[in-house]
């Protein structure tokens, strides 16, 4: 499923119920062959290219049995005759490696923001295979324009688009604010998702902290217990040390953190937020006796605890039903 791109009858900003609209809410498209010289690759797009492995693969596929795809542009509009690259440059590339002068091309004539939906898009539906910091900085992007064109509920409009829980596109989003160090790390497998979503929240002089540390250390890994706990004595903090933040990844830091306590404490807030405001204390409690009494809600949380504790036995999709 994509965003449909329709315009409101009244008014230049996306209509909501075009989002998921029929194709007759869509603008018109023409498709035209296009000189590949006049084509300008999108600037800081989130997705990245493909490997040179990969790009042989699809150019040999290109010369063999010809763009089966025509890719999607837009006219820059204060450089006449020149399009910018909606979705497609790594065909473009596979083009240019066989010696291809033009690529058959569906011409958008749509503003920076609808642009910028249709990139990210385009992408998210077609792609079989989704680095974590595509989706966080596609996700993102979209969110970004569909506030600029009037949505209210931008998150709501990704989640529904794509089928996804609300909460996951809002934690893709905050991973947008990961330093560089700490993305690679989330793509490679190092950093597992639920320490990153923590994470992002830091200043990122301390994350940048945070990377070099990791990096000095292969074998240090940070799982989501960790991270809060990093989060809990960093979080107003503009600069740290290497020492203090490998104090608060060593083990006897950590055993301290875990061990038993007498009384355990929630904010009410951090309840409500999950439960809804119109619970008494007095029904949260009853609540959370019920929970504990199934041993089926127990083994649920298990499962996940041990997912985010071990990046190898990690499954994304868990984080699609919290």
């Amino acid at each position: 499923m994509g965003f449909n791109l329709g315009t409101s009858g009244n008014s230049n900003k996306l209509s909501m119920t075009d989002f998921l609209g029929g194709a007759n809410s869509a603008a018109p498209a023409a498709e035209k062959e296009i000189d590949i010289n006049s084509l300008v690759p999108w600037e800081n797009q989130p997705f990245k290219m493909y490997s040179e492995f990969k790009l042989n693969e699809l150019a040999n596929s290109i010369k063999e049995n010809g763009l089966l795809s025509p890719i999607i542009v837009c006219p820059i509009n204060d450089d006449e005759g020149k399009y910018r690259i909606i979705a497609g440059h790594n065909r473009v590339e596979a083009c240019r490696k066989i010696g291809m002068t033009s690529i058959p091309s569906v011409v958008k004539d749509v503003d920076e923001n609808r642009a910028k939906l249709m990139m990210a898009d385009t992408n998210l539906c077609q792609r079989t295979e989704l680095l974590p910091s595509e989706r966080a900085y596609a996700y993102r992007a979209q969110q970004e324009a569909l506030q600029a064109l009037g949505s209210k509920r931008a998150t709501a409009e990704i989640a529904d688009n794509y089928d996804e829980d609300r909460r996951t596109i809002q934690r893709y989003i905050s991973c947008a604010r990961l330093c560089p160090e700490l993305m690679d790390m989330l793509d490679s497998g190092r950093l597992i998702f639920a320490a990153a979503v923590k994470l992002s929240g830091l200043n990122p002089k301390v994350q940048e902290t945070i990377g070099l540390v990791l990096e000095d250390k292969p074998k240090l890994k940070i799982s989501a217990d960790q991270a809060n706990e990093l989060v809990n004595e960093l979080g107003d903090m503009q600069y740290v040390t290497s020492k203090k933040v490998l104090e608060l990844l060593s083990p006897r830091k950590s055993a301290e953190k875990n061990a038993p306590a007498a009384k355990i404490t929630l904010s009410r807030k951090e309840v409500t937020e999950i439960i809804g405001e119109d619970m008494s204390n007095d029904d949260i409690s009853e609540f959370f006796y019920f929970c504990l009494q199934h041993e089926e809600l127990l083994d649920e949380w298990r499962q996940l605890a041990e997912a985010e504790s071990d990046p190898d036995d990690y499954d994304e999709s868990d984080d699609n039903e919290m």
